[in-house]
């Protein structure tokens, strides 16, 4: 069982009906990614060196690619200029770890275009270092509702164009019915038709265009053949005026239509005939039965996507056999790239990236009339422009190197990356907006928005921060997809990223009520809540939590009074808290919490409650006090009333590995960051060397840190702290 590898172009034919039958249980046979078309792709178009990767386990055939060797040690998939997307057919993406072994020579790298993440594994789960870059943005239509309905969601602009290209052509051309070509008798003349059109135009000056005679008009003649055999291919053309004015050839399978080449005749471009026959196949899908979602497989333009009401990035993955390979490869490239430029061999531009803007604060983005709405706070007020306006505001309000990079499409954000441009002594840094106020840290990414952006927006980064050697991002979930996105689109710089531990992170999976949860904490927690609870009591100690802007000055005023009396050091922006805690109550996820007892104020906790989750973010405690336990008595107050009245299913206690923690919560994460060094630049080499040295040496530090720990166990014996 493993991998085998064989030679694709002799040995595909046999491996076929495998090859469907895994197509068709993990995509439901993608047209794209069928046998009719991989199988003429290869025997037109490939030069007998591609290699056919199947994986095998002891319940059959679980994966197949088809890739051919390219620079040394590298490999890449089969990816002729007809394959819109290519096939990646595996049950489970960690199989490709054990592929390097499998395959010949020493190689050290696999690069995979075009991927389509919709109908590909999920490759997050390798532990194989890993460059996406975006290959293409593709669109689509998904013909849910009746067609007056999608047409009437279309821009102003194109039902506007459209109605009027129609109208000059009934003036001018008058067209005919939409004709559909569906018989395999008819798909060879259908293609000779569409490569006469095509050779018209500037594709046929080019030398790129599909002709009866050529290799690609084979191909497409096979493929349409095969595919119509099974009624999965249409060729669709309109006339206008007596004259073919434009052709599109499709191939289908239950649930999705691929349009796989489109044509018109120049010399009509004023009738726009493309877009008209693109108007009736849409209407005709939306007609049918069947319905088919409608893919594109283009490198959409603006135009095109006003028709669409989905899109989607194709992706380039690039896999390395390890992280020194992958170091190798940046460093590589980053040296290339400098002798380049110091050559003058590489032009040097104004703008490094196209679609990435910035702004110097949240208000500049508001006054270049940026569309914030998707981005304020709802549930996690960390994930929300309000967080970062809140910390810049109050933080770092002198700050210049503030930034917030965007993508955007028609002033609407897709992502927002909110850094610090950093300079210390001859070392220029570029830094995740965040401090010791930061819990979690993350780009903002809209409901469309696409990671891949990160790439760009970093590229901008260093453009404005010329000469940075270090970019430093935290803290971060490390399983989460922003994680990811930032180690690849640094090494997609030629950076080289490394991870490193920020914090640990104690959080209650809340399963039933309060006595549910009381039931399963330890015997001794039960027991300090019920004693605390009656001495509390019985000297007049009141519990009251505050959620509204009612009297909240005075709220804020004594919760500052509490955080001051306790052990807790002085707030250094003694603004922020406060103004978190209004914007809190105003957006109704304030829990505000004091133990009092009589007139004096003995405990203070700031919650925050959002997307059945309540987040425990500020506690503090007069020591005076301590032997009522305070700390104790609010905490539990607060976890009755967010597990009762608020219904969360999750109380997180953010930061640190506090033992007190351990006794109220159920699980532990980690939060890290990530750290990286730009290897182009000499500070940025010296710092990269340095960093694996440092990583070199550190199993020995912590053998020698575990002893002094030991010996320090032995002669000290400190006691429990109370949290608070």
């Amino acid at each position: 069982m493993g991998w085998e590898i064989h030679t694709a172009k002799t040995a595909f034919a046999q491996f076929a009906e495998a090859w469907d039958q895994l197509n068709a249980s993990l995509y439901d046979g993608h047209p794209l990614f069928d046998s009719r078309f991989i199988g003429p792709l290869l025997d037109h178009f490939g030069t007998g060196d591609e290699r056919l990767c199947i994986h095998r386990t002891d319940a059959g055939l679980s994966g197949a690619l088809i890739l051919y060797r390219g620079r040394i040690g590298g490999w890449s998939s089969f990816h002729p200029s007809q394959l819109q997307a290519t096939p990646v057919l595996l049950a489970d993406a960690t199989v490709l770890e054990t592929l390097f072994a499998a395959l010949p020579g020493a190689p050290w790298t696999i690069e995979l275009y075009a991927v389509d993440p919709r109908y590909a594994p999920d490759f997050s789960r390798l532990t194989l270092p890993q460059i996406v870059t975006a290959h293409v943005y593709t669109i689509g239509i998904q013909p849910a509702e009746q067609f007056t309905d999608y047409w009437n969601g279309r821009s102003r602009n194109l039902t506007k164009n459209v109605r009027r290209y129609f109208r000059r052509a009934q003036e001018e051309a008058p067209p005919v019915p939409l004709s559909s070509f569906c018989d395999t008798v008819d798909m060879g003349a259908c293609v000779a038709r569409y490569g006469a059109l095509e050779t018209t135009g500037w594709k046929g000056k080019a030398g790129t265009a599909i002709a009866a005679e050529n290799e690609q008009g084979a191909f497409y003649r096979e493929v349409l053949g095969r595919f119509a055999a099974t009624g999965q291919a249409t060729v669709y053309e309109l006339h206008l005026g007596g004259r073919l004015a434009s052709s599109r050839l499709t191939i289908s399978s239950d649930r999705m239509l691929i349009i796989l080449k489109t044509t018109y005749d120049e010399s009509m471009a004023r009738f726009a005939p493309g877009r008209l026959l693109l108007y009736r196949l849409i209407e005709e899908q939306f007609a049918l039965p069947g319905r088919k979602t409608v893919e594109f497989y283009t490198n959409a333009t603006s135009d095109q996507q006003e028709w669409a009401t989905f899109g989607c990035t194709l992706q380039n993955i690039q896999l390395f056999r390890g992280p020194l390979n992958a170091v190798m490869f940046a460093v590589s490239r980053a040296c290339r790239q400098r002798l380049r430029s110091i050559r003058g061999e590489m032009p040097v531009e104004d703008s490094p990236t196209t679609g990435v803007a910035s702004c110097r604060s949240i208000d500049d983005l508001r006054a270049e009339q940026y569309d914030l709405g998707e981005f304020m706070t709802t549930d996690n007020v960390e994930a929300s422009t309000n967080w970062f306006e809140l910390l810049q505001n109050k933080v770092y309000p002198l700050d210049p190197g503030v930034r917030f990079y965007i993508t955007a499409g028609k002033k609407r954000p897709r992502v927002i990356l909110p850094l610090r441009l950093t300079t210390n002594g001859s070392a220029r840094t570029i830094e995740s907006l965040s401090n010791y106020y930061t819990a979690l840290y993350a780009p903002l990414v809209a409901r469309d928005g696409e990671l891949l952006d990160v790439q760009s927006l970093l590229t901008a980064a260093v453009h404005d921060h010329k000469g940075a050697q270090v970019m430093r991002f935290g803290p971060m979930d490390p399983d989460s997809d922003a994680y990811s996105a930032l180690f690849s689109g640094l090494r997609a710089n030629n950076w080289i990223p490394f991870r490193f531990f920020c914090f640990g992170n104690w959080f209650l999976r809340v399963e039933g009520t309060w006595d549910d949860y009381l039931k399963k904490r330890r015997a001794t927690l039960r027991s300090s809540i019920r004693r605390a609870c009656k001495k509390f009591a019985a000297e007049g100690g009141t519990l009251a939590i505050v959620t509204t802007t009612e009297q909240i000055e005075q709220a804020i005023a004594e919760f500052q009074a509490i955080y001051s009396a306790s052990w807790k050091k002085p707030e250094p922006y003694p603004e922020f808290v406060p103004s978190l805690i209004r914007h809190l109550a105003v957006r109704g996820m304030l829990r505000l919490g004091f133990a009092r007892l009589g007139e004096q104020t003995i405990a203070a906790q700031l919650w925050i409650v959002g997307g059945r989750k309540a987040s425990i973010y500020k506690v503090a405690y007069h020591e005076h006090f301590s032997a009522y336990s305070p700390g104790t008595l609010l905490t539990a107050h607060l976890m009755q009333h967010v597990i009762e009245s608020d219904k969360v299913e999750e109380v997180d206690y953010l930061i640190g590995d506090d033992e007190y923690k351990r006794r109220w919560m159920s699980d532990r994460r980690e939060r890290w960051g990530i750290v990286a060094y730009n290897p182009a630049s000499l500070l940025g080499f010296a710092l990269l060397v340095k960093e694996v040295g440092g990583r070199a040496l550190k199993p020995t530090y912590q053998r020698m840190r575990a002893l002094c720990r030991r010996v320090w166990t032995r002669i000290s014996a400190p006691g429990p702290k109370e949290e608070g």
